[in-house]
């Protein structure tokens, strides 16, 4: 009886002792707050370009140019300049180093009547071709100068000049001519074999009115500025006319297109007479990019001619009466 009393009670003093233990809950223990991260800092990485950077310009040599008016880049980097009023070709290097020049004028093998004005270009091999319009031919030169072949005449009949002025060598060779007085586009191979023609004077599609600069994309398309028409015609390699655009309209203006190239990318550059800058766009037409401005400084132009562009993403633009040559890079077109 005794050990069940005992027991009894210190079951009872348990229970008080509990009963006392939870008038108060149990403190909670509180969890310290999660540390945030720090937010990523952007590092700033260098600003992509809006518009191309002058690397350097060319004035001539010893004499300065006089109204060049072409200009072409060989694969090796060689840079070809027509200095027309001079009558002359000068040859540089990628640095802009003069490297050769044949400046004989008259009108034997060789010798050149530029009249201020007439383009060149550059075939796979390093073949020069230059319009030697006063001549009412096409001359052709190897890379070191020397006199190779000649093919025209005076007259509007295939394979004659009245005033030749663009010329353009697609991938297989061919040599595109635009002439203002006779105004087609002659087409002619690697030896000065003509081919054929198209156009005709007037303002319908595909036709011409004081044709210019002409170019060659890698598929066979053929661009040519249509000067007094104020736009740019597209044709495919059958000389078929697929389509055509006006420049400047980014100023709400129309522009007048003068020489014109074509990249390994298919984009179309366009120099604008009238406004004194380049245009870029799209292989069907759509603007991308336009640089310069009205000017003697630099970045500036007055009356850009011809332009080329290389495997590297140089921009040559000629300046006709700021008589020089201005290399650009150019930034990503796209």
């Amino acid at each position: 009886m005794l050990g069940t009393k005992r027991l009894v009670h210190w079951f009872a003093f348990c229970a008080i002792l509990f009963l006392l233990s939870g008038c108060t809950s149990p403190a909670s223990t509180l969890l310290p707050e999660p540390t945030s991260l720090p937010a990523p800092t952007d590092t700033p990485g260098p600003a992509k370009p809006t518009e191309p950077e002058l690397l350097m310009t060319l004035t001539g040599d010893e004499k300065p140019f006089d109204t060049p008016y072409g200009v072409a880049v060989a694969m090796d980097g060689s840079i070809y300049v027509s200095d027309s009023g001079n009558n002359r070709v000068l040859k540089f290097d990628g640095d802009g180093n003069l490297l050769d020049k044949w400046n004989q004028a008259g009108s034997g093998d060789g010798e050149l009547n530029s009249l201020g004005f007439g383009g060149l270009a550059v075939d796979a091999d390093g073949n020069i071709f230059v319009v030697d319009n006063g001549n009412y031919r096409i001359q052709k030169f190897d890379s070191e100068g020397n006199y190779l072949i000649q093919w025209g005449s005076e007259g509007t009949e295939d394979g004659q000049f009245v005033r030749a002025i663009g010329i353009a060598v697609d991938n297989d060779g061919n040599v595109y001519v635009t002439d203002d007085g006779n105004p087609f586009v002659q087409k002619f191979d690697n030896t000065g074999k003509f081919l054929m023609k198209w156009g005709g004077e007037g303002k319908d599609d595909g036709e011409f009115s004081h044709a210019t600069g002409i170019a060659v994309d890698a598929d066979g398309n053929v661009f040519v500025a249509d000067y007094n028409n104020q736009r740019v015609q597209k044709f495919n390699p059958q000389g078929d006319f697929v389509t055509g655009w006006t420049t400047a309209s980014d100023l709400n203006s129309t522009g007048t297109p003068e020489g014109i190239a074509v990249d390994e990318q298919g984009h179309v550059f366009v120099t604008d007479y009238q406004f004194g800058r380049v245009q870029v766009f799209s292989n069907d037409g759509q603007p991308l990019l336009a640089w310069g401005s009205h000017g003697l400084g630099a970045g500036q132009f007055r009356r850009p001619t011809g332009i080329a562009v290389d495997a590297q993403g140089n921009a040559f633009v000629v300046s006709q009466t700021n008589d020089n040559v201005q290399v650009f890079a150019l930034p990503s077109l796209e």
